[in-house]
């Protein structure tokens, strides 16, 4: 056995450490981050130093004003038994980047320079640029410096000691890789931003550094060479060993001698000191005030996307701002985070992130080489994972969790006189959606006596994907614990485990919005087309497996008996002869089925009651549903629904309606087949709402044009978008 195996096995008896306040921890629903269920979480990370992946990490989440939760694991150096601590020291690589843009902001806004001066104005040696054939090309602007679009190498090809000028002149030199602006390319760009910060401030790059970021935020141990106690606690740097599963040290330069202070790359910092920092940009963001000197409206301009349409980053879906990679579309390893996150990696490993949505900050502090993307690497994404499945948000009167019949980890959402309680702990069901006290979905009276445990019943309201006949069995997602996070006063998300089966997560976003107020069309004389409050539900299907997918959206909701089902048949017409199918009892699919409780009306298709056999699917893209109830309201499902895509449910099927045996029916709209490469996402959002309704008589019809009055004008309203591929997070 090699001396590094030897080392990893005993790593693997390390414990891991977890630092929180213990307000942070309570399990009453009203903290925002759960640390005790983080501890739970990050734990995963110790299985990556068991595969001799890592050698430790130091990790440490911090929401809004709290106090940081910290977890450390394994450790700093291997051969001396150190472990990792909260105040090991890192190289942060790339992470210098954003202190870097940060610095050069201040100088812009202080008047110094222009963000779209060309970098020729003040570094002389950037003027008459070319490309490599030889061709001209423009000038580089500092704004494409600082967004990785400006055409430069990521290195200026000098070795040895030398200068910051020295370091830019000899990139400025070397030809252009493309003209300006054209596309993205990480480079130098913040090689050059330092040296610019130096003729702009007439102080050395380090010096401006120090003075107006790291003394003023109290960063002690973040500097571009450390003194001998301070290199005692510096991490050693590993990339993988001679035999598999082991770990071998990285020769670095000594971090003592000081050398070029390199702009793009050259910290060494802590992760309590990066705390610092990104607090005080997050603070900035939201116009408070911070030592960083910075307005809200320049820091909001810095993490503002200014790449357009370029293809950017290390991971799909991003955009660049002025030294900072923001995520714009989550998906794969980012698929957890909120829209507008900011931040950067490195190439060790080390990640740090800002959600601002969320008021989050996530750092991760690891030290590797030689492992490929760090930013796509499985580490960050289980530490993405641990840190927002822990994640509650904040609580409000109106979104709270709370204790329901046998559920300990409910959501409540209320608005006026509608409420709506998510069940996490039994595969994400939405439990009531109850408008003045009465509840529009069945649910099953068994649910009252659910305990931790035991199996949740089928009904009430459900998600989940398809189609029938292919999807693998995923009892993780169907009926297994999901967490939850208040993500507004109105507003909740539901989050699953990644399910092995099927190769798929989900995400469940669930709001109450303000109900309609009837539009000049309506000739009711009424004032309001809905009894309460409409439910938006949207549900995230994403590629979380090594392969390409192909699902489909179900919305299963289960309405009690009895009922009128209303469907519209809409302007396409029908590939069925029947305008429906019958699955008879053989499992075959009858398109040309007859039966006495289904009945052509005025462009509808009435059911109205359970057929011969339970269950029916309709080919209908008119993109809505409605059941009228026999208390005197309607319910409406709303939907997108595309004629030009590829719908894989058997069939070709838009709706289902199934008659289960009980007092209840299940309305089931079916989404457009989503083909989901590994890290893709496709969303689905359906709006529920209840109206009051008179339910006909003996011998008469439900009210048609009074259905179509109030479903026709919900196209403008929110969640009635059409679906769409690759777009995922809040």
């Amino acid at each position: 056995m090699s001396r590094n195996v030897r080392l990893l096995s005993v790593l693997s008896l390390l414990p891991l450490f977890i630092a929180a306040p213990a307000c942070l921890g309570s399990d009453d629903g009203s903290s925002a981050f759960d640390a005790a269920q983080y501890g739970s979480e990050v734990g995963g990370l110790n299985e990556f130093i068991r595969q001799g992946r890592i050698s430790g990490f130091v990790t440490a989440v911090q929401h809004d004003s709290d106090e940081p939760v910290w977890a450390t694991g394994g450790q700093a150096d291997m051969a001396a038994g150190r472990p990792m601590q909260q105040d090991t020291i890192f190289r942060v690589a790339s992470l210098s980047k954003t202190l870097t843009a940060t610095a050069l902001l201040q100088l812009i806004a202080a008047g110094r320079c222009g963000i779209d001066d060309p970098v020729a104005m003040h570094l002389p040696a950037f003027r008459q640029p070319k490309l490599a054939d030889g061709s001209p090309a423009r000038e580089p602007t500092i704004r494409e410096i600082l967004t990785h679009t400006a055409g430069l190498a990521n290195s200026s090809g000098l070795e040895g000691d030398r200068t910051l000028e020295q370091e830019v002149d000899a990139i400025a030199r070397r030809p252009l890789q493309f003209p300006p602006g054209s596309r993205w390319q990480y480079s130098s760009g913040l090689t050059v931003a330092g040296r610019l910060i130096e003729v702009l401030s007439g102080k050395s790059f380090e010096d401006y550094l120090s003075s107006s970021i790291t003394e003023p935020l109290g960063m002690r141990d973040t500097a571009f060479s450390l003194s001998p106690p301070q290199a005692l606690r510096l991490a050693v740097t590993y990339q993988p060993g001679d035999a598999p599963g082991s770990l071998r040290p990285v020769s670095i330069p000594d971090p003592t001698v000081h050398r070029m202070p390199n702009p793009s790359g050259g910290l060494y910092s802590t992760t309590g000191d990066l705390l610092k920092f990104y607090r005080a940009v997050l603070d900035a963001f939201h116009g408070r005030p911070t030592p960083l000197n910075l307005s809200q409206e320049t820091v909001r301009e810095m993490l503002t996307p200014h790449t357009g349409q370029l293809e950017t980053g290390f991971t799909p879906g991003n955009a660049w701002g002025l030294g900072w990679c923001l995520i714009q579309r989550p998906q794969g390893v980012t698929r957890l985070l909120s829209p507008e996150t900011f931040g950067h990696g490195g190439a060790w490993g080390t990640q740090a992130w800002v959600d601002p949505h969320r008021n989050l900050i996530l750092l991760l502090m690891i030290q590797r080489s030689g492992f490929g993307n760090s930013d796509g690497s499985e580490v960050r994404d289980a530490f993405n994972e641990a840190v927002l499945r822990s994640f509650r948000g904040t609580s409000h009167d109106t979104a709270k969790i709370t204790a329901w019949h046998g559920h300990q980890r409910a959501v409540e959402l209320t608005r006026g006189n509608t409420r709506v309680v998510l069940g996490p702990e039994t595969g994400g069901r939405v439990l009531e959606y109850t408008i003045d006290g009465r509840n529009a979905l069945y649910l099953d009276e068994r649910e009252s006596a659910w305990q931790p445990g035991m199996p949740p019943q089928s009904s009430a309201g459900r998600f989940d994907f398809g189609p029938e006949l292919v999807v693998p069995r995923h009892t993780v997602i169907w009926s297994g614990p999901w967490t939850a996070e208040i993500t507004g006063a109105y507003s909740a998300r539901l989050v699953s485990q990644r399910d092995p089966e099927s190769g798929v997560q989900l995400i469940r976003d669930f709001s109450l919005v303000e109900e309609a107020v009837a539009n000049a069309g309506n000739t009711t004389g009424e004032g309001r087309r809905w009894a309460g409050a409409v439910l938006v539900c949207r549900q995230v299907l994403m590629n979380t497996g090594s392969s390409v997918v192909e699902y489909c959206h179900w919305g299963r909701s289960f309405h009690p008996q009895p009922g009128i089902c209303v469907i519209p048949l809409g302007d396409r017409p029908s590939r069925f002869p029947s305008k429906y199918v019958m699955y008879e009892a053989d499992g075959g699919i009858n398109p040309k089925a007859a039966d006495p409780q289904i009945r052509e009306r005025d462009g509808v298709l009435e059911i109205l009651g359970p057929p011969r056999r339970p269950k029916l699917g309709f080919d209908t893209y008119a993109g809505w549903l409605a059941f009228v109830m026999p208390d005197n309201r309607l319910f409406v499902k709303r939907f997108p629904a595309d004629p030009d895509r590829v719908y894989n449910e058997a069939a070709g099927l838009t709706i289902s309606v199934w008659y289960p045996q009980g007092k209840m029916v299940e309305l089931e709209p079916i989404g457009p087949r989503e083909r989901l490469v590994p890290g893709a996402v496709a969303e689905f959002t359906e709006t529920w709402s209840v109206a009051e309704f008179s339910f006909p008589a003996a011998g008469e019809f439900p009210d048609l044009a009074r259905i179509r009055q109030l479903v026709v004008p919900a196209a403008a309203e929110p969640g009635a978008g059409a679906s769409a591929v690759s777009v995922g997070g809040r």
